[in-house]
């Protein structure tokens, strides 16, 4: 007879279950200590089984002696997922995984997948990249350059522009010690009636407060110097990027990985494979190269290329708030199909639709659809079309990594490239390097222009800089506008994604003034000195002090 849901687990059941529950007689508990595969396929049971997860577990998934039987978690998802092609299920089991040594272009490809992953990367604005690792610096050194005849340029380049970062974080960290003197810097202390007050260096009372001052202090010169001085690092530079995700998440990322043209994405999801293979090989299984996607994504550049590589790149404002009629939803839609495969602004790409004849709008559609053979040959992001709030966007390459990351919401980015200009930060000329942060741009613009003239078009990415403008498109509903808003315009934030974000909040407000109460928080304050992360940092230094933590950020 089959157990009933109100059968009660024996004692011997409840002993082999220790290991594995939190409390083996609670309604809530967690579950440790087993193959991914077995939790998910445990999970997976909540449906259709009669009986609580622990008699699943217990009677289904541990052998009497109490041992793991991974043999029937792995046979139930294979059946589940890969033949049954129940997706949901392949969301049950969760697996971290670190990948160190990526490109800062590739970590955006990554962490464009939006659902089911939560991705951590090392951060340009807080990490220095002025040492070498194993004699080298820290950037990618993609196969199929380095077997080009660009192989030296290549490295010439990146070697110099390195150096030159390198050369420039003593004299910014100097700059900024001016700016904000360390016995100026104050930080919170409590004192004996547990009070909370600002305090600076002459006034600490203790070892321990020095030394909460040290490291805030050092660490607020340092982001500062790091925010200024990123500025000339090309999309080559190297990164590690941590993720918990899904199974479903995983399956996905590892097939787009595999359908891109750059080698690094291939060789990355190769790793991938074989990383999570020791996890959750059953959940990934049917991840591979998705020709239809690639092949599709060729054909939509060379006919982008064909219908506006001969159309200048008109000007376009920093923050641009769309008009989305819904007389005009036809060619909105169209524009949003387009706008990953040129460089032009969605408002400049939907006026060159609206002279199209109907027939040519109808030659993009059906190439961007494609030739679907099954459901999974799902169309692209451009589809998303239709948020009520879209905006387009020209900023550094730097901003777009922070702003990037938002996911109640479709971004949509353009290929990295040089054509749309940079911004040099005033401080650069204040230290004295305004020519040679000119050098670096001028040497990364002629190293993308031969990598593209000599058909590494995805490649020439690599050679753009953190501060070579990028444009890309954001549409989202009016709760998320509040929420982005609000939380990137604080005042610890980059001074440059901030404006871009204050620049969305008077555009959209100037339209609806009524809706103020959504966005009352946006900061639109302009903080002086760059040194935007001193009163974070004094906070922080207070409850490390109560802690007796510290990090060490020398």
């Amino acid at each position: 007879m089959k157990p009933k849901r109100t059968d009660e687990l024996s004692n011997a059941e409840k002993e082999i279950l220790k290991p594995y529950v939190s409390d083996v007689d609670a309604n809530v508990f967690t579950i440790r200590g087993l193959n991914p595969e077995i939790i998910g396929a445990a999970l997976a049971r909540y449906s259709r089984a009669p009986t609580g997860i622990r008699e699943t577990i217990a009677r289904e998934f541990l052998n009497p002696d109490g041992t793991p039987n991974d043999v029937k978690g792995t046979e139930l998802i294979d059946r589940v997922v890969n033949k049954f092609g129940d997706e949901s299920v392949a969301e049950l089991a969760v697996a971290p995984l670190c990948m160190e040594n990526v490109s800062n272009l590739m970590t955006k490809i990554v962490e464009d997948c939006r659902i089911g992953g939560s991705p951590i990367e090392e951060s340009t604005r807080y990490v220095l990249y002025d040492k070498q690792q194993a004699g080298q610096w820290r950037y990618v050194r993609p196969a199929n350059i380095m077997a080009s005849g660009l192989r030296g340029q290549y490295l010439e380049t990146m070697d110099f522009i390195f150096e030159a970062y390198a050369e420039m974080v003593d004299p910014m960290k100097d700059l900024f010690q001016k700016r904000l003197p360390r016995e100026e810097f104050a930080i919170e202390v409590e004192d004996c009636e547990g009070n909370i007050e600002k305090a600076k260096w002459n006034e600490l009372t203790d070892d321990n407060q020095r030394k909460a001052h040290k490291f805030a202090y050092n660490f607020t010169i340092r982001s500062a110097a790091c925010d200024v001085i990123r500025c000339i690092l090309p999309a080559a530079t190297q990164a590690n990027l941590g993720i918990v995700g899904n199974g479903r998440f995983y399956s996905g990322l590892i097939s787009k990985l595999l359908s891109q043209d750059l080698n690094e994405a291939g060789e990355l999801a190769v790793s991938m494979q074989k990383a999570l293979g020791t996890q959750i090989p059953t959940f990934i299984k049917r991840a591979a190269r998705n020709d239809y996607v690639s092949g599709t994504h060729h054909k939509m550049k060379s006919l982008c290329d064909e219908l506006f590589g001969n159309i200048p790149v008109e000007p376009m404002p920093e923050v641009d708030l769309l008009e989305d009629r819904s007389a005009d939803h036809e060619i909105n839609l169209m524009a949003s199909i387009v706008f990953p495969y040129v460089q032009h602004s969605s408002a400049q790409i939907r006026n060159v639709i609206k002279l199209w004849p109907q027939e040519k709008r109808q030659r993009v559609f059906s190439t961007y659809i494609g030739e679907r053979k099954s459901k999974r040959d799902r169309p692209g992001r451009g589809l998303e079309y239709g948020y009520p709030i879209q905006f387009d966007i020209i900023a550094g390459f730097a901003e777009y990594r922070d702003l990037q990351r938002h996911r109640m919401l479709t971004q949509q980015r353009q290929d990295l490239g040089v054509a749309l200009g940079y911004s040099v930060p005033q401080e650069i000329e204040e230290i004295g390097k305004g020519s040679l942060v000119q050098e670096c741009f001028e040497r990364a613009e002629s190293l993308y222009h031969d990598l593209n003239r000599a058909g590494l078009r995805d490649e020439a990415q690599y050679a753009s800089l953190f501060n070579h403008f990028i444009r890309w498109n954001m549409g989202m509903n009016l709760r998320e506008l509040g929420h982005l808003t609000e939380l990137r315009t604080q005042k610890a934030g980059h001074p440059k994604y901030r404006r871009v974000c204050q620049s969305m909040a008077r555009l959209y407000l100037k339209r609806h003034p009524e809706m103020e109460p959504v966005l009352q928080f946006v900061d639109y304050n302009d903080y002086d000195q760059g040194i935007t992360r001193a009163e974070q940092e004094a906070r922080t230094a207070r409850k490390s002090l109560a802690k007796g933590l510290f990090d060490d950020v020398d």
